[in-house]
């Protein structure tokens, strides 16, 4: 190249012509970068300039010196380095980018430089080609030392894929070239990369998760770690499980539903087993982003037992994300501390992660037993009816001794009868140990579990009123309601 082609044209014209007069795309790259050093790419670039350029460029890709293949790839750098300044005209620069590949281009890593490789990732993410996807996961593992290419090769395979699941079963093929990289801390520092890129574009993505996504990560996961780890530092590899583990959040963000099922953390096993035991220990130390883990898979619990479920393969996750079965029971304890509302061998069956005992199932049905809750309900009854019946001696009887004394005199038996009911009622309870739990005119924090709502349990209710009031027994230092309160709403 003369000194003359060196120098860059000060004027717009004096670049165009250049532009159209080259006879290699090199020539064209070199000033379009030393323009945009200089911010003065807009006012080249203006009105039709663009398209005369984006033309210049394609001609020159297709018939200019030099290795064509090499050539066609040097041209997605050109456009892609045009599509970045155009901005809402990047339609104008890919209109003939149909006509650059009629085959795979020669790997990515061929281009000089990271800004070169990443201009080139903007023009495949414009083409529509057979072999786009795969061409798209071979080069997002090849890539060396260009970031945002990766990036932006990983998100055209999502794109095209179009859901979570199918993204990393179609990107595990490509996991097998990381096998060429010599010696296991370059491979792994490779893999961190790969890992970052990915879980940022997984960030991103507003799409389907598809089926058995967690299946699909895990897969994906015990792929990628599946080498030696001797000689690699916890960092990395710490690095490696927590974008991992972001996505996996992913998943259950785009489908809270996911959290429910255990398979969804199916990496979490991967993890465990391509680390080891003691490895993983000491990887889930170190690890910042376990701890949203175990809150999804608390919460999860939570939800399971609201509706009296136990569920034992999501407590074999738990007791994997916390390393031990000690470490789930006081976290599930805690998490569980103000759900008054669950069932108590349910509740029980979660904080002693899935070890109930059953000496502690016969207390819950010694507690429970129905003779008690007949003997109950009868003491309420019978007070309940106290009043009335008090009234109707007093006031009833004198009034049909005048008008109609047989009548009178059944009143009275009755009255008598009910006394005699009221005192053995009151006598079963006290040799029951049952008592009245006071909290009839009360306005109190609404339970399910301890109060009866009037006309059915109703969504949102915070405060209510004891219309009707309940029945206790206290057995083994518990306490156990046996009738529950009726209450209503408090406006």
């Amino acid at each position: 190249m003369n000194n003359k082609q060196a120098e860059m044209p000060e004027s717009v014209e004096d670049q165009l012509e250049f532009i159209q007069s080259a006879n290699n795309l090199r020539s064209v790259n070199r000033l379009l970068t030393q323009v945009m050093a200089k911010q003065r790419i807009q006012a080249l670039i203006k009105e039709e300039n663009l398209s005369t350029i984006s033309d210049a460029v394609m001609d020159l890709a297709l018939a200019g010196d030099g290795d064509d293949d090499e050539n066609r790839l040097l041209a997605a750098a050109v456009l892609g380095r045009l599509s970045a300044v155009a901005r809402t005209r990047d339609a104008v620069v890919f209109e003939r980018i149909s006509e650059l590949f009629e085959s795979t281009p020669l790997p990515i890593e061929t281009l000089a430089d990271g800004d070169e490789k990443y201009y080139a990732s903007l023009s495949f993410a414009a083409i529509e080609a057979d072999w786009l996807v795969d061409y798209c996961h071979q080069q997002s593992v090849l890539i060396d030392t260009s970031e945002k290419a990766r990036r932006v090769l990983l998100s055209i395979a999502l794109r095209e894929a179009g859901s979570l699941s199918d993204f990393w079963q179609m990107n595990q093929p490509a996991l097998s070239q990381l096998s060429e990289l010599k010696g296991g801390d370059t491979r792994y520092k490779r893999i961190r990369r790969i890992t970052s890129a990915s879980s940022e574009i997984v960030r991103e993505w507003q799409g389907e998760v598809g089926v058995d996504a967690g299946l699909a990560l895990a897969n994906w996961f015990s792929d990628i770690v599946k080498s030696s780890k001797k000689d690699v530092g916890e960092e990395v590899l710490t690095g490696i499980l927590d974008e991992s583990l972001t996505m996996l959040i992913r998943i259950i963000e785009l489908r809270f539903s996911n959290a429910l099922l255990s398979p969804t953390y199916g990496m979490l096993g991967s993890a465990r087993d391509a680390f080891g035991r003691q490895g993983w220990t000491d990887l889930l130390r170190s690890s910042n982003n376990i701890d949203k883990v175990r809150i999804a898979l608390k919460e999860a619990a939570l939800v399971l037992a609201r509706q009296d479920k136990q569920d034992p393969a999501l407590m074999g996750v738990l007791v994997t994300a916390y390393d031990s079965r000690e470490r789930v029971m006081p976290a599930i304890t805690l998490h569980f501390t103000d759900a008054q509302d669950l069932i108590p061998e349910t509740k029980l069956w979660w904080e002693q992660a899935g070890e109930l005992k059953k000496s502690q199932r016969v207390v819950e049905q010694v507690m429970g037993n129905p003779e008690d809750q007949q003997i109950g309900s009868l003491l309420i009854n019978v007070e309940e009816s106290k009043t009335v019946m008090e009234k109707l001696e007093r006031a009833v009887v004198p009034f049909l001794e005048i008008s109609d004394p047989p009548l009178a005199e059944t009143v009275k038996k009755a009255a008598g009868s009910y006394s005699e009911i009221a005192i053995a009622a009151r006598q079963l309870a006290t040799m029951r140990k049952l008592k009245h739990m006071n909290e009839k005119g009360k306005i109190v924090e609404y339970k399910p579990l301890k109060y009866e709502m009037l006309g059915g349990h109703k969504l949102g209710i915070r405060k209510v009123k004891v219309e009707r009031d309940g029945i206790q027994k206290e057995f083994g230092g518990k306490i156990k309601v046996l009738v529950k309160p009726r209450v209503s709403p408090v406006e």
